[in-house]
């Protein structure tokens, strides 16, 4: 658990000081941060509703709505909360689709950058 409590940090430290690097040399625009930052604020939130429901016994969000907040770019503050919640961390399924979906949205992003940096 602490090594991949470890593991999460790292991948979300290393992305958004790469977010940061791209902003600085003017190769991404600043909405695209911001939009990182966002999603993963409400992603986190959700999470923590969630959480905090399923103590509760109240109506829980759908995995597949964290999935979808995930996949568009709150996979960071997806990582953090399950962290910071213990929340999500022993449903093998959840966390499989989990991983596919910061792989996805790593990928076309870093597409996009690819693509973006070679058209110049």
């Amino acid at each position: 658990m602490l090594a991949m409590n470890m593991f999460s940090k790292s991948i979300v430290a290393l992305f958004l000081v790469v977010l940061g690097m791209l902003f600085i040399k003017q190769k991404i625009a600043l909405w695209i941060p911001v939009s990182y930052c966002f999603l993963s604020f409400i992603t986190f939130l959700l999470y923590g509703i969630d959480k905090r429901n399923a103590i509760k016994s109240r109506w829980r969000i759908s995995e597949k709505t964290l999935q979808i907040f995930a996949l568009l770019g709150g996979w960071p503050g997806a990582l953090f909360a399950q962290q910071a919640f213990r929340h999500k961390t022993q449903k093998r399924p959840f966390i499989f689709v989990l991983w596919l979906a910061i792989l996805t949205n790593t990928g076309i992003f870093g597409y996009f950058i690819y693509s973006t940096i070679l058209s110049v």
